[in-house]
């Protein structure tokens, strides 16, 4: 698996935002990826020292829909709890995010 897909994006929530002062960064990640390769690819992207790597499943949310059959509102994504070692720094406005669709540009 090529470094570059193996961090899909970062995670902006309130929750994940406010760990950056404990240096914790959150990211969704492949599918397919162990600690070890979240370690290397942060290493190897963006230079950082990484302490240590926490992975866990986001679970997929349903809702009923018409005559009770359910509807899936989020799927299944894993996520990595990244901790920097004690004086390192990650700009999360630097990463980048790949696009899933091209941005349409207004012609006159």
């Amino acid at each position: 698996m090529n470094l570059s897909q193996i961090i899909l994006r970062p995670v902006l929530t309130e929750k994940s935002v406010s760990q950056e002062i404990k240096n914790k960064f959150s990211f969704v990640i492949h599918e397919d990826a162990t600690k070890i390769d979240v370690k290397n690819a942060l290493h190897e992207l963006y230079g950082v020292a990484v302490a240590k790597v926490n992975i866990l499943w986001g679970l997929p949310k349903y809702r009923l829909g018409k005559n009770k059959n359910p509807m899936e509102k989020r799927e299944c994504t894993r996520r990595a709890i990244v901790t920097l070692k004690a004086g390192e720094k990650l700009d999360i406005s630097k990463v980048s995010t790949p696009s899933k669709a091209k941005t349409a540009t207004a012609t006159k």
